[in-house]
């Protein structure tokens, strides 16, 4: 695993993009997908997102460095609703995965 800084020239690869929030997203640039999984440390489930936990299309990586919010365009299959543009909190770390040991199966 690599601590990297930016996502913005990057075009495939696997990366675990952990926020201020503690939420953490791992994007899958050679899949084209993203999934959340938010914070354990909101047991009321206060900021859970639509789709959290399952695998979502990535359409465009608007922004995604540390010390920035990330910002996507996805496509969260919503009928009628062509595209959701989606922030996060600040960007606190990007880690390049190993592709021997995560792969698509093994990526929660």
């Amino acid at each position: 695993m690599q601590a990297m800084s930016s996502l913005m020239a990057e075009s495939a690869g696997r990366f675990a993009i952990e926020t201020e929030s503690g939420s953490t997203y791992w994007l899958d640039l050679d899949r084209g997908v993203m999934r959340r999984l938010p914070t354990v440390d909101d047991p009321d489930h206060d900021h859970d997102l639509r789709r959290d936990g399952s695998e979502v299309p990535i359409l465009r990586i608007v922004a995604c460095s540390v010390g920035q919010r990330m910002h996507l365009i996805v496509d969260l299959g919503v009928a009628g609703v062509a595209a959701t543009s989606r922030r996060t909190t600040t960007v606190m770390a990007i880690t390049q995965l190993d592709p021997q040991i995560h792969n698509e199966r093994s990526v929660p």
